[in-house]
């Protein structure tokens, strides 16, 4: 798999939305990874069991998040393929210093799967692709 270790300043966090028919849930959360001098902010998506872990974060915090990068090929009604990339956090610690947060439980768990596998947010029904 593909795994990664994001550490940052929470910038945003989402309310959990549910998509599709059988009640897929996710929550984003967006952590500036930036230098000072250049922006940089990662969208990560916490699904299904691991939204309880990003349920105390909230903007200011600093995080270290362990994710997967996950892939996807979509084929549009065009016949144009696109493909699109998603970060699953699967494990969130709150850094020490200056946070006003409980961290979320440092438990280890199995990497989520892609949250691709289980809904397409792209597909609205129309015949345009996912733009």
């Amino acid at each position: 798999m593909n795994e990664v270790t994001i550490k940052g300043e929470v910038k945003f966090v989402d309310e959990v939305r549910e998509y599709g028919a059988n009640g897929f849930r996710k929550q984003e959360v967006v952590v500036e990874t930036g230098d000072g001098k250049w922006d940089n902010p990662i969208a990560v998506e916490f699904t299904k069991d691991n939204i309880e872990k990003s349920q105390t974060l909230k903007k200011g915090d600093r995080v270290t998040i362990e994710a997967r990068v996950n892939g996807r090929e979509w084929q549009g009604r065009d016949g144009v393929t696109k493909w699109f990339s998603s970060i699953a956090a699967y494990k969130v610690e709150a850094e020490g210093g200056g946070t006003d947060a409980a961290p979320a439980a440092p438990v280890q768990t199995d990497p989520d799967s892609s949250s691709f596998d289980t809904y397409d947010e792209f597909d609205d029904g129309g015949t345009d692709g996912p733009f």
